[in-house]
């Protein structure tokens, strides 16, 4: 049994101030109903303070959601780990972090495992700010249109 871990895309991204936001998809490759969203959550927008919140068996496909990217595949090891990995990394906390940065840097740590290829980092750096209709693009095959 394998797992594909993705990058789920919500809104549309299209205004710099209201990007879109980013979150961890883990599901079975036949099951696009439900799966795991490992995200952060604006907890005061002011000070701009994440939350670690996770949804386990949550709808892939929600009225935000635009689309998915596939970026690994896993093992229920590998899927375990991964998790593990992910809720390690902490939460922005008023330092001018937004959800975006906190996905790349969790695939930085995803990536030291060998949990996802090397340069996934480095692509996600370059979408970070960029609207979702751009993130479609660069994703090519791997993305997944809701």
């Amino acid at each position: 049994m394998t797992y594909n871990l993705s990058i789920e895309v919500f809104g549309p991204g299209t205004d710099p101030e209201y990007r879109s936001h980013w979150g961890f998809m883990i599901n079975k490759p036949d099951n696009l109903d439900f799966g795991d969203l490992l995200q952060v959550e604006v907890i005061d927008i002011n000070n701009l303070w994440y939350e670690y919140t996770p949804r386990y068996g949550t709808k892939i496909i929600d009225r935000c959601a635009v689309g998915m990217c596939k970026i690994a595949d896993l093992t229920p090891d590998q899927r375990s780990q991964a998790i593990t990995v992910i809720k390690k990394e902490a939460a922005p906390r008023g330092n001018n972090k937004r959800c975006q940065d906190w996905v790349f840097d969790a695939l930085l740590s995803l990536e030291i495992e060998d949990l996802v290829p090397s340069g996934t980092s480095e692509f996600w750096k370059g979408m970070i700010g960029k609207a979702a209709v751009e993130v479609a693009k660069a994703c090519r095959e791997q993305w997944t249109a809701f």
